[in-house]
């Protein structure tokens, strides 16, 4: 039973629930000012407020109870010489959670949480500019002549030259032409077959 037990578990061991407020507080302490959900940054607050309240007092005490918390050196020299001499007026309400949107997905409320308090980051001063020297008098350039263009020979046309056309041949000269080979090889052979050249010449229409 929880009874009149008001702290929120989010779903987690006692361990992992303890490291995720540490985690929020440094980034809240670093960066001062972070997003979160709304739940978070209501925990994370309790966390913040009591740092600053125990860093108010600058003692040996005070720095290794910060210290048992934030578990950072740096962190904690940071919280003490930085952060705490800026609420040294107020007495609470060191920070501020300022509504953001809805998360996509399961809708949870996304806020900002800030110190209310923040420090101004200096920005770095720019290197001053060079003294630009005298601009010296720039003599004219001479202009310079512009090259008369001699007109250029038109080189001749070709001659135009007709293609040549192949003759189409008819079937029957194609066939004569033939029939003439084959004379003149049967001329050019000797013995037998000379003399009967005529018997075996294929007839045409010669």
């Amino acid at each position: 039973m929880r009874h009149k037990r008001l702290r929120t578990r989010f779903g987690r061991q006692p361990d992992h629930r303890r490291a995720t407020l540490t985690n929020l507080a440094k980034a809240t302490l670093i960066y001062q000012r972070i997003k979160t959900t709304q739940v978070k940054a209501k925990e994370t607050r309790r966390v913040i407020d009591k740092l600053i309240t125990i860093a108010k007092e600058d003692s040996l005490a005070a720095r290794r109870k910060a210290f048992s918390i934030l578990g950072d050196r740096t962190l904690v020299s940071k919280l003490f010489k930085e952060i705490a001499p800026l609420f040294k007026e107020r007495k609470g309400g060191y920070t501020r959670i300022i509504p953001f949107k809805f998360r996509k997905g399961d809708g949870a409320k996304v806020v900002f949480l800030e110190l209310t308090e923040m420090k101004k980051e200096e920005k770095p001063k720019k290197p001053p500019k060079k003294e630009k020297k005298a601009q010296q008098a720039v003599k004219p350039k001479e202009v310079k002549k512009e090259k008369t263009l001699e007109p250029k020979a038109v080189p001749k046309a070709a001659p135009f030259v007709k293609p040549k056309i192949k003759e189409e041949r008819t079937v029957e000269e194609a066939k004569k032409e033939k029939a003439r080979d084959e004379v003149k090889k049967i001329e050019k052979q000797k013995g037998f077959l000379r003399k009967v050249k005529g018997f075996f010449r294929r007839r045409t229409n010669m």
